[in-house]
């Protein structure tokens, strides 16, 4: 009983809580903690189960406690600090970045400009398909069609004038092999 003397009544009784006996916390008390700020100097959950016994749930469970959030918890038999090592970048929703490089453009960019970094085309322009208009991104800002790329605008034009949906263009040229690309080639170049 003179054991347990040297820790505070409220610590046994939240380590009991969360899963140690009183052989587990006796072992503590032999190793020299007497506090909550003691377990700072244990650190892991491991190194707890190392000195006391404990089972590995109940020792993550006394480590969150005690550490608080910067516990390290395992996860999918990994430690992480419970905390994401990325960073949070918080940017305004006029940023551009270039598509090919991922490199940040300057306040005065406009549409077209070339990449500071790399020197392509920061946010290629394209053509819609369905209405013929242009601008940069994914998708048509005027009829909302996904844009296709360059290299397959002529085969977009040529579905659409065939009959085929808006929607269904992409999806078709997307699906379709070099073979069929071709084939749909020789019939625009038979057209002109």
């Amino acid at each position: 009983m003179e054991a347990e003397n040297s820790m505070s009544k409220l610590l046994v009784n939240i380590l009991k809580s969360k899963g140690l006996t009183d052989e587990h916390i006796t072992a503590l008390e032999l190793s020299g903690v007497c506090s909550k700020d003691d377990f700072t100097m244990i650190g892991d959950y491991q190194t707890l189960m190392d000195v006391t016994g404990v089972d590995e749930e109940a020792s993550q469970k006394v480590m969150s406690w005690a550490l608080g959030a910067s516990a390290p918890v395992a996860t999918n038999g990994k430690e992480s600090d419970g905390s994401s090592n990325t960073p949070i970048i918080v940017e305004s929703s006029d940023v551009v970045k270039c598509v090919h490089c991922g490199a940040k453009q300057p306040k005065d960019y406009e549409t077209g400009d070339l990449c500071i970094s790399c020197g392509l085309q920061a946010e290629p322009v394209l053509s819609c398909h369905w209405c013929y208009s242009s601008g940069p991104g994914k998708f048509c800002r005027e009829c909302g069609s996904e844009f296709l790329g360059a290299s397959d605008y002529e085969i977009g034009l040529f579905l659409k004038k065939e009959g085929e949906s808006k929607n269904s263009i992409v999806k078709l040229v997307k699906e379709m092999t070099a073979q069929e690309k071709e084939a749909i080639w020789a019939k625009i170049r038979k057209s002109r």
